[in-house]
């Protein structure tokens, strides 16, 4: 029961009661005075208290049973309100039978009590009372019970004859008849009053459970503006009790601008008289706006003067969020760069937009009700399909690139996105293909890809395009078990033809080869340009070397084939160095490195030609490298050292001279000969910083000996290329100037007749300019040579060194005795100075004496020593005077 109804409730049922006990105690206190005894008097209020306190507690039981159960529910209110109606007017409670028979049997008694002073006639007009009693409490049936009860009672107890249910006078059954009618009359006009008043609780109960049950915020305010009315829904929208809401305006519930603009609307709605539909916005305090559907009108009053108003909202927050959305994805369906196109569940094309048009040339028209096979462009089987279909039954979505076909029947790649769009309850309602034309990305793909991967001048592959395809053939080679050749192409003499001509036509001559070239590759073949005139060429599939000898010599003879520049037809060849996999088994970029190699060769080898790189020669190389940097390292770390060999006269045992011999001091290896490492320094990078070392420690030694008294000639082996360098002359130059007092006149250069023979002008010129220093010079290992006596003559040296393969044979072979007697004779017709090296035993040392030289230097006089065993050495030797026996 709504607030209004109960307090309606409240006021009709104590209106009800002031009435009758008011009526009662006037009756009841007018009957008593008629009364004298006071014994009866006192009965008879006694009487009358009973009769009170009976009616009114029947009273109120009937009043509380109206009264909902304060715990019903709004459903069990709801239901109550819908057949309120219909019971009132079906079903009376027992107790009201109850009530219609006890309350004329209870006046009955105070009747009798009575009736000694009181006429027959009071007892009817005492009996209308629970008639009109029972009649408004219970109704017709209740009322006619009471009438029926009030008729008996009046016939048998009131009429004479009494104790009878006869009537003898008329006018006493004419109040009889009056009596019944009275009450049925009461009894029927209560019931109607009864059930028309059930009929307005039913119609408000329904109202207020209309209005308490529905969704819809249901209010009602006064004229200003106060809200008199509201329901649940309202109170919820508010954020506030209904009970707290009750007598407030919109300013004391919304911020300003919000309840300002709602009390705006409501006084034009009031003051125009009508009801309007319209939508409004409302903000509550530190929420966000929501969006109203409201209907409101004027509540007028009897005379038709508007006193308030009434509305009706429906939250249609969600529905309007949902309709700019829904207005959004139709913006951005319609203007959308890609094409959309919307699908049904039976892969039926219904919906496309405007870019789908644009991409595809096909309209709305032609392409609502078609399959999206319409675009399909043939170059994918049905295993793609159904693998697309399959991603998205799986995973809801499919993206990828697919090649589709337009309505001018152009095939052109797309960036597909389909996605498909599940209702609530899971079930497919459509399908949204996303796509856009990836033509120009593709083709800037591919731009980019050329420039990467190939040479803008020739079009062949570039360095980067070709090391891939290397990696790929060395695979193809390991697992076909085949050959593979990469030959390193150089063109011969082409800055020459450039030069001559112009670099356009330059340009035009490496466009003519390659192309030439790309005529005799097979189609497993690549042709590279790594830049200028060099180009690379992958041969793949090799069975044997004399299959790639083959492909080999087309190569060169496709070189040579004429371009025409301008007017002239051109030729030019080619120098190829070959590296074969997996003949040498390396790495991608090494067997390039390796061709590139033997290319070199093959230029030094005469040019036009091919050079097969061998792996030994190479492995060999690598270890001459390693040894040389072992080499260098010992350099750096002054391991070298100088062990020094005396020259001796042999006639008179005179100490004319040292020579210094280069050792190396190895950590590891100990003492290491001159011919372990001196073939790998010789023509290397070392040679001439050795070369200087040599001279300077030379140098060093001399003057210390010089300081201890021993004047000496000292002499040490120069290489050819240390002679020929450009700056030997200054090095020395300095050299000496650090030793100042060295003498130069007793320093001695011994170069090889093979380094003077080489380029005997520049040796010549660099000889005499070291002799303006007084340094002097000797002819190392003369005879093994093919010098002239011109060149011999030329040659400013001061002595001729005797080679030692001559002088240890000379005991034994005639042939060795010749030579070194001629070249003792040819000394003197020089006039050049002889010493022999080499000598073993005093015995060739007397055979020397014998021939005319009488210098000499050999293990048969001392081995080299280091120099702090010099002076023993020299003191030991003039003990021993071995000279002095040579003679015996």
């Amino acid at each position: 029961m709504g607030t209004h109804s109960r307090t309606h409730f409240v006021l009709l049922a104590t209106t009800a009661y002031a009435m009758l006990s008011l009526a009662w105690i006037f009756l009841s206190d007018e009957l008593l005075t008629s009364y004298t005894d006071v014994s009866a008097m006192v009965w008879l209020s006694t009487a009358k208290g009973i009769f009170y306190v009976t009616v009114s507690s029947a009273l109120f039981f009937m009043a509380l049973r109206a009264v909902p159960d304060q715990t019903a529910s709004l459903k069990d209110a709801r239901e109550h309100a819908l057949s309120l109606g219909s019971i009132s007017r079906t079903s009376t409670h027992w107790s009201s039978y109850v009530f219609a028979v006890a309350l004329p049997l209870s006046l009955l008694m105070v009747w009798v009590a009575i009736s000694k002073t009181i006429s027959n006639e009071s007892l009817m007009i005492m009996l209308m009372l629970p008639i009109i009693i029972s009649a408004l409490l219970g109704g017709i049936w209740p009322g006619i019970l009471a009438t029926a009860v009030s008729a008996v009672i009046v016939l048998y107890m009131a009429l004479p004859p009494r104790n009878s249910f006869v009537i003898n006078s008329a006018l006493d059954r004419l109040q009889w008849v009056f009596l019944i009618s009275n009450g049925l009359a009461v009894s029927i006009l209560s019931d109607m009053l009864r059930n028309s008043l059930s009929r307005a609780d039913a119609q408000r109960a329904l109202l207020n459970a209309v209005v308490s049950g529905t969704s819809d915020a249901v209010f009602v305010k006064d004229i200003s503006g106060r809200y008199l009315l509201i329901n649940d829904a309202g109170a919820q929208v508010v954020g506030q009790a209904a009970t707290a809401i009750i007598g407030q305006d919109d300013s004391s519930i919304f911020p300003p601008e919000t309840a300002q603009n709602l009390i705006n609307i409501d006084r034009a709605i009031m003051a125009a008289g009508k009801t309007d539909t319209h939508e409004e916005t409302v903000t509550r305090h530190g929420a966000q706006p929501m969006a109203f559907l409201v209907t409101k009108g004027p509540v007028k009053d009897s005379q038709g003067q508007v006193v308030g108003l009434f509305g009706i909202s429906k939250d249609i927050t969600a529905r309007k969020q949902a309709e700019l959305a829904q207005k959004e994805a139709a913006t951005v369906f319609e203007s959308s760069y890609e094409g959309i196109m919307m699908v049904s569940p039976d892969r039926i094309i219904t919906r496309v937009n405007p870019a789908f048009t644009r991409i595809t040339g096909y309209t709305l028209s032609e392409a609502q009700g078609q399959s999206p096979r319409l675009l399909s462009s043939g170059r994918h089987g049905p295993d793609f399909y159904e693998e697309i279909w399959h991603s998205i039954h799986t995973h809801g979505v499919w993206r990828g690139e697919i090649f589709n076909k337009r309505k001018c029947g152009e095939i052109y790649p797309e960036m597909l996105s389909i996605s498909a769009v599940p209702d609530a309850q899971g079930n497919i309602q459509h399908y949204i293909g996303v796509f856009w034309d990836i033509s120009q990305i593709k083709a800037q793909e591919a731009a980019l890809d050329r420039i990467a991967h190939y040479d803008p001048l020739t079009g062949s592959p570039n360095r980067h395009l070709l090391s891939r395809r290397l990696d790929q053939a060395i695979t193809r080679a390991n697992r076909l078990g085949r050959s593979l050749a990469v030959c390193f192409l150089d063109l011969d003499e082409f800055k020459v033809i450039n030069d001559k001509h112009s670099p356009t036509q330059g340009d035009q001559l490496l466009v003519g080869v390659a192309a030439n070239l790309q005529q005799i590759l097979r189609a497993d073949d690549t042709l590279a340009r790594l830049g200028g005139d060099e180009f690379v060429l992958l041969l793949s599939d090799i069975a044997d070397l004399q299959e790639c000898e083959r492909l080999l010599k087309r190569v060169l003879a496709a070189v040579n084939l004429p371009v025409v520049l301008g007017a002239t037809p051109v030729s030019i060849t080619a120098s190829m160095g070959v590296s074969l996999y997996p003949h040498d088994q390396v790495d991608a970029d090494t067997l390039l490195r390796h061709a590139d190699q033997a290319m070199y060769l093959a230029k030094e080898e005469g040019r036009n030609r091919f050079h097969l790189f061998d792996p030994e020669s190479n492995r060999q190389a690598q270890q001459h490298r390693l040894y040389l940097a072992k080499l260098h390292q010992a350099l750096d770390q002054n391991e070298f050292v100088l062990y020094y060999q005396p020259k001796v006269d042999l006639i008179n045992g005179d100490i004319v001279g040292v020579e210094a011999l280069l050792r190396w001091q190895s950590p590891v290896h100990g003492l290491v000969s001159p011919a372990q490492f001196l073939p790998d320094i010789d023509g290397s990078a070392l040679e001439t910083p050795i070369g200087e070392w040599v001279i300077k420690t030379m140098l060093k030694q001399a003057s210390i000996w010089q300081h201890q008294g021993y004047s000496l000639h000292v002499s040490a082996n120069v290489s050819a290329n240390h002679l020929l360098s450009n700056n030997f002359y200054t090095q020395l130059q300095q050299a000496l100037a650090q030793q100042p007092d060295v003498s130069p006149s007793h320093i001695e250069l011994e170069v090889l007749e093979t380094a003077a023979i080489r380029d005997m002008d520049m040796a010549v010129t660099t000889l005499m300019r070291c002799r303006e220093l007084g340094i002097q010079f000797s002819l190392d290992d003369f005879g093994t040579g093919y010098s002239s006596l011109t060149y011999l003559r030329k040659l400013p040296v001061n002595l001729l060194k005797i080679d030692q393969s001559f002088v240890r044979g000379m005991l034994d072979n005639p042939d060795d005795l010749s030579i070194v007697q001629s070249v003792v004779q040819l000394a003197k017709s020089f006039n050049r100075g002889v010493i022999a090296e080499g000598v073993e035993t005093m015995a060739h040392g007397a055979a020397l004496v014998q021939l005319g030289c009488r210098m000499a230097q050999g293990y048969g006089i001392a081995k080299p020593m280091p120099a702090e065993q010099f002076p023993e050495w020299c003191e030991q030797w003039k003990i021993r005077q071995a000279w002095c026996h040579l003679g015996e």
